[in-house]
């Protein structure tokens, strides 16, 4: 197949095809690349292009071939998501691993997943050595990005060579490896395929359509796990529709995120909820408020607290700013996609929200039914019960773990392992995850509730429990709560047990920032018994 063809299913094309295009586009960085020793941040789509040969170069000079495996985890940047691109250029599959994954779950998906080259950095390198056998030994080769590291290559010592000539995977073919958010344990490597991913996943978001997609004149800025396969979905969407400027932001620290805020005012953000909690702050500023030229917010991954949306929407001074939330998991894609408007943030104000609605199944893309978790036979219309779904995005399997796989797909279905509630009118409206589920409750929408009613910079995750009602564990800045105000927030809520208190710093998160329950179960609530069977987690 021509060159040119190409780019359509491998990512590692897709920013030479971008390049040929001609059109001005500017990526901004928050922080130099770490696979670009020249330290720019500012560069445009041909200098992207060229690092993203001029890194297949070094992947080659170090032994990579078409169908080897290379492991990337380091710092969240941007270049994670280069470096698989780089990778695949040259045929290879890229296994991209959070840089903030625990120890053992580090070691077990590099154990899984075999690399012929480890990415890292000296910081994780070293950090791995002192747990025991050092990450080197789990590769066959290692390369350590920013230092010296003992038993490693580094990127100086291989530069100079000429980038070989692409040899993408088919469309059939394995293109890259990612892992799921790890919330009950050690996560899975989820299988993408060129026609899943780019031919499937980013289908229809590359398409035209104002106001809730990029327009030209927008400067987007984006804060994203950058080895997740939603960043891949997205900047194919960003390359195809092409804002005129995009920020690539590596963290969402609010002293670094003002200035360059202040400096390119950004008319489109996409962030997980983690980030927009910790730039809530800044949404809050009187004066010269960063987010005030934003006609568009995006979240994924996670719910968002219906708090954190009123806020943001009422920091922007557009005169009809948008909040876009997607529903969707990382095996499927999307699956739903609802809007918030400012004028119905403020009006549910005094409200308590009920189940979270994620929207509708995307037309002609997605189907979705609810069914009995016992039987799955489906469930009437406003009945609880396990949300399936059917949509060709489906990636192709868990990596070396078929078990689990057979354990969610069921024929062309998938099971979400979502409680939630189909209306009438075809909308989907979320409960629990089926582990932390009680009957009767929705413990995301009581989170909903009490966060809106305590003080700011509280976070609250409800336990599910057997023999009684949800446990809270509420996380606060400083480890304390008052108990006038925790009274006050349950105040003719639903029966919840005595608060557990912890510190916000003390919450154990993904990757992504979702908050690990199972581990908070294990180190608050012991050997107590949960409601859900946890099967489909």
């Amino acid at each position: 197949m021509p060159n040119h063809q190409l780019w359509k299913s491998n990512i590692g094309l897709l920013f030479d095809h971008r390049a040929e295009l001609g059109k001005p586009m500017i990526f901004r960085l928050s922080r130099p690349l770490d696979i670009d020793p020249s330290g720019r941040t500012l560069l445009d789509i041909d200098e992207i292009a060229d690092i993203v040969r001029r890194t297949s170069a070094i992947l080659h000079a170090a032994g990579v071939r078409s169908g080897d495996h290379v492991a990337v985890f380091k710092e969240n940047h941007f270049d994670c998501l280069l470096l698989a691109a780089a990778a695949s250029r040259i045929g290879a599959v890229p296994v991209l691993l959070s840089g903030l994954l625990p120890d053992d779950s580090v070691r077990a998906l590099l154990h899984r997943s075999e690399p012929r080259l480890l990415v890292s950095d000296a910081r994780r390198l070293t950090a791995g050595a002192a747990g025991g056998t050092p990450l080197t030994d789990l590769a066959e080769r290692t390369l350590s990005l920013d230092a010296d590291a003992p038993g490693a290559l580094t990127p100086a010592a291989l530069d100079g060579a000429d980038a070989p000539p692409p040899a993408p995977r088919r469309n059939d073919e394995l293109l890259m490896l990612t892992h799921t958010s790890g919330t009950t344990g050690i996560p899975k490597l989820i299988m993408y395929t060129p026609a899943k991913l780019q031919g499937q996943m980013a289908r229809l978001e590359c398409r035209h359509l104002p106001p809730i997609t990029f327009r030209r004149n927008d400067t987007v800025a984006v804060f994203m796990p950058y080895v997740h396969a939603r960043a891949f979905t997205w900047i194919y969407s960003a390359l195809t529709l092409s804002p005129h400027k995009v920020l690539l932001m590596s963290d969402s620290e609010p002293e670094n995120v003002r200035p360059l805020f202040r400096e390119h005012p950004p008319t489109a953000v996409e962030a997980l909820p983690i980030d927009f909690d910790r730039l809530e702050g800044l949404a809050r500023e009187r004066r010269a408020n960063v987010f005030s030229s934003v006609r568009m917010f995006a979240s994924t991954f996670d719910a968002v607290y219906w708090s954190t949306i009123r806020t943001f929407l009422n920091a922007s001074r557009h005169p009809f700013p948008l909040w876009r939330y997607g529903y969707g998991q990382s095996e499927t894609g999307g699956l739903g996609m609802t809007f918030v408007t400012r004028r119905t943030a403020n009006r549910r104000r005094d409200e308590r929200p009920g189940p979270r609605t994620v929207g509708r199944p995307m037309p002609t893309f997605v189907q979705i039914k609810v069914v009995d978790p016992e039987t799955f036979r489906p469930v009437p219309d406003g009945r609880p019960g396990l949300v399936f779904a059917r949509t060709k995005a489906r990636c192709a399997g868990y990596y070396r773990e078929p078990e689990r796989w057979r354990e969610k797909a069921v024929g062309e279905w998938w099971n979400t392992g979502d409680i939630g509630i189909k209306t009438r009118t075809g909308r989907i409206k979320l409960l629990d995850r089926e582990v932390n589920h009680t009957p009767g409750l929705s413990c995301l929408e009581l989170e909903d509730v009490l966060v809106d009613l305590l003080p700011e910079r509280h976070d609250v995750a409800l336990l599910a429990v057997s023999d009684g009602p949800p446990v809270p564990v509420v996380a606060t800045p400083d480890g304390r709560l008052d108990p006038q105000a925790w009274r006050t927030a349950v105040s003719g809520l639903p029966v919840l047990a005595d608060p557990v208190v912890v510190a916000l710093a003390d919450v154990p998160r993904t990757g992504t920032g979702k908050i690990r329950r199972e581990e908070l179960r294990r180190r608050h609530l012991g050997e107590a018994a949960r409601p859900g069977t946890g099967r489909w987690t």
